[in-house]
């Protein structure tokens, strides 16, 4: 037994010798005393299942061999004082069978994360570009719904955007109906509402959902951070049994942070025993309830696509395995039923069912830069009310020394309907300025409708924040 749990075995799957035996016909020739063996084509069938069944056996023995010096290594790293037992140790020893000797492989857990968003499965892209979101056309019912919001009738605009997304009334725009609708709740500091609205939006779109930002609203928290840390596991280009002193790290950190960033961005190539090994950490992340963040998850799930083929017996159920087990923890359940009923029809066996993760799975992108970001970005501020004279001079100064000016929403969770008309007279002389090109970028959804209603998009681009 390894580190991580093996793979339960299929009912119905032992090994039966006598569907192995050849069956053969003996038939008597009449024209003398010799007997003639004729043997059925039967034999070439069973020599490949033998074959198959070999293969697998042999690849599991390949991780439960990496798993177990991975085992041994692990416990040589235990400082155990001579002639000292740990306290327990015998009292648990007496009430343990023998199969409690086994290295523990459950995770410690600790507490919950949250985070951000992927893209593209079966074809499918979670979020609209940046700039062509930027360049929507008005939408009166969003745009009414966030001056609503600007105005301080946050509970109002909530009914709206409710109403609006499960009427379908928003045509091509719905998409940003939700993405609102998201902000709202987050920047109401409405987590429950949140992570709702989430598996509605995974079940209708089979995409991952927007992040929760626990961040925005920690950092004015004393207290202790160690489980607020998210540890950050980045795996290489090649998903292989080399991947077991990464896994090691994995067990590790478990251990002192509930909070785990797995990053697949770098992988390219997916093999069986990788598959299997990573396919263990997974299940006991999930039975340890840590929060997971996965980054470029659905790539990692193409990639095992890829060496999948329906009705070829591989020497391993792994990467299958591993497939449906990623489909879960992003809650792309249709995507799941398909390859499930693949599987089912591959290995002759009934489709697993789905299962929602009771751990809090949020997954992201890569990180991808903007032109702009190598320019000098001027910060706005969270919330913008009442006279912006000052706001306005600010940004003036930062025109003078850059004609490229960034204006960095990222903090920026309202604008008041009133200051939005002043920013808008403010910025008109800055833009006027000739090369002067101004810029919001990592701006809310809410934020985002209102600038459109106000016509702030005919002094400067804007671009919403990435879900």
């Amino acid at each position: 037994m390894g580190i991580f749990s093996l793979f339960g075995k299929k009912n119905g799957q032992q090994e039966k010798d006598s569907a192995l035996k050849t069956s053969a016909k003996k038939t008597r020739s009449k024209s003398g005393n010799t007997d003639i063996l004729v043997t059925s084509s039967d034999d070439a069938q069973s020599n490949s299942i033998m074959a198959q069944r070999h293969m697998a056996r042999a690849t599991a023995r390949k991780i439960d061999a990496i798993e177990f010096e991975m085992s041994r290594d692990m416990g040589k790293t235990k400082n155990v004082p001579p002639n000292k037992t740990a306290p327990d140790a015998k009292a648990n020893s007496a009430n343990k069978p023998a199969s409690a000797t086994e290295p523990i492989t459950d995770f410690q857990s600790t507490l919950p994360l949250a985070m951000p968003t992927t893209d593209y499965l079966l074809e499918q892209h979670t979020d609209l570009m940046t700039a062509d979101l930027a360049e929507t056309e008005s939408v009166p019912l969003l745009e009414e719904a966030a001056i609503l919001f600007a105005s301080g009738q946050k509970e109002v605009a909530e009914q709206m955007l409710q109403a609006a997304i499960h009427n379908k009334n928003l045509g091509q725009a719905e998409q940003i109906g939700w993405y609102m609708l998201f902000d709202l709740y987050e920047i109401s500091n409405n987590q429950a509402q949140f992570d709702r609205l989430s598996l509605e939006y995974a079940s209708k779109y089979e995409m991952s959902p927007p992040i929760w930002h626990d961040s925005r609203y920690q950092m004015d928290k004393s207290g202790d951070d160690t489980n607020q840390t998210t540890a950050n596991i980045s795996f290489p280009s090649q998903l292989d049994g080399n991947i077991i002193k990464l896994l090691e790290r994995l067990q590790q950190v478990s251990k002192q942070s509930q909070s785990i960033k797995l990053d697949f961005t770098r992988v390219k190539n997916v093999d069986a025993v990788g598959c299997g090994l990573l396919l263990r950490a997974l299940k006991n992340l999930k039975k340890t309830k840590h929060d997971l963040m996965l980054v470029a998850a659905q790539d990692l799930a193409d990639n095992i696509r890829a060496i999948l083929q329906v009705g070829r017996r591989d020497e391993t159920e792994a990467p299958w395995l591993l497939l449906l087990e990623i489909l879960q923890l992003l809650h792309f359940e249709k995507a799941f039923e398909e390859v499930s009923m693949d599987y089912c029809i591959t290995f002759e066996v009934s489709p697993p069912s789905f299962e929602v993760p009771k751990n809090k799975v949020t997954t992201s992108f890569p990180e991808i830069q903007l032109e702009t970001e190598s320019a000098h970005r001027f910060m706005m501020p969270a919330v913008i009310e009442g006279k912006t004279d000052i706001l306005i001079a600010q940004i003036t100064e930062h025109s003078k020394l850059y004609n490229q000016i960034v204006l960095d929403c990222s903090r920026l969770d309202r604008v008041e309907f009133g200051a939005s008309a002043q920013l808008l007279n403010g910025l008109v002389p800055i833009a006027g300025v000739r090369d002067n090109h101004i810029q919001f970028v990592e701006v809310n959804y809410l934020v985002m409708a209102l600038f459109n209603a106000m016509g702030l998009k005919s002094v400067a681009t804007i671009f919403p924040r990435k879900h």
